[in-house]
């Protein structure tokens, strides 16, 4: 059976996190000069719009470990440790799981890392379950923001990344223990997947790019419509946040994407994106929401994608 939830609003309990909480949003101005090749050493965070209910996340890559903590209902005690559940791996990002039992809500983890490590990125979430989905992303940086070289020519400060996308959306997969009423039964988050490139200019320090290739994973996977990832600024601590569109259809935004530059001369970048719709103006869903996330080599680095193929290293 496939239901599809309402999102539940970004809560006063998110938004009042203190400054300490790494999902905290700050203006992310180091306050320093404006010379983009400088190093900063912020320590950048993912803004409320793109959290939603993650309130922290920690993911080990070497050792295959995920402690998240989702407001609510997620499990005991407040930081919960996931399980690795391999089979739910999804366009090379890794699956973790947690259900305290039966009756409770059904959540996954979906992270990945890129191959320098300096940046990583995720989307937690559950299914739904009472009318509701608590799901969110983050993104983070290993180090400080280095800005390629500033010059002249293909690839001197204006640079690609490309890669996959995994989206979570609040359509479900009633997990049925068997023997219990419809309305208390949990639901497993149907996924999105699909391909993304982002063009940067470190000049500029501007950013922009496209979704393509989306399928929403249905027992048989449906085609969705290209997103546009629209031009936005690069912060001087090398973070970003920007609208998103339907492709050709212009100045209608139905969300968020956002992300950090990280590793030696920016080879990495990992981003999140928060949409209000996924199937279209006139797709056959309502009250769709989807969240997902990213983490991409830059073109020319060991990892990158073969579309990268058509662009100067």
């Amino acid at each position: 059976m496939i239901r599809s939830f309402l999102m539940m609003a970004v809560l006063a309990t998110v938004a009042a996190c203190g400054s300490g909480d790494p999902l905290n949003p700050t203006t992310g101005d180091d306050g320093g000069g404006t010379d983009p090749t400088d190093p900063v050493t912020t320590d950048p965070t993912v803004p409320d719009v793109l959290a939603g209910n993650l309130k922290s996340i920690s993911y080990d890559a070497t050792n295959k470990t995920v402690t998240a903590q989702v407001y609510a209902l997620d499990s005991t005690p407040v930081d919960v440790v996931y399980t690795r559940d391999a089979g739910r791996d999804l366009n090379g990002y890794e699956a973790y799981i947690v259900q305290e039992d039966s009756l409770d809500r059904f959540f996954v983890a979906m992270v990945g890392e890129s191959t320098d490590s300096s940046v990583q990125a995720g989307v937690v979430g559950d299914g739904g379950q009472f009318n509701r989905v608590l799901q969110g992303a983050y993104f983070e940086r290993d180090g400080d923001f280095d800005a390629p070289d500033i010059g002249d020519g293909p690839n001197a400060g204006q640079v690609s990344y490309a890669g996959n996308y995994v989206g979570m959306t609040n359509i479900s997969r009633a997990i049925d223990p068997g023997g219990v009423p419809p309305a208390v039964v949990p639901g497993e988050p149907v996924m999105i997947s699909g391909q993304i490139f982002l063009n940067a200019n470190f000049s500029d320090m501007a950013v922009n790019g496209a979704i393509y290739d989306r399928q929403l994973l249905l027992t048989t996977p449906s085609d969705l419509p290209d997103l546009a990832l629209i031009v936005t600024e690069i912060g001087t601590d090398g973070s970003f946040l920007g609208e998103v569109e339907y492709r050709g259809l212009i100045g209608q935004s139905i969300g968020e994407y956002g992300g950090i530059f990280g590793g030696e001369n920016a080879a990495a970048v990992g981003g999140a994106l928060s949409l209000s719709e996924f199937d279209g103006e006139t797709g056959p869903l309502d009250n769709e929401l989807e969240r997902g996330f990213f983490v991409l080599s830059q073109c020319g680095q060991p990892g990158a994608a073969a579309i990268c193929s058509n662009v100067a290293n």
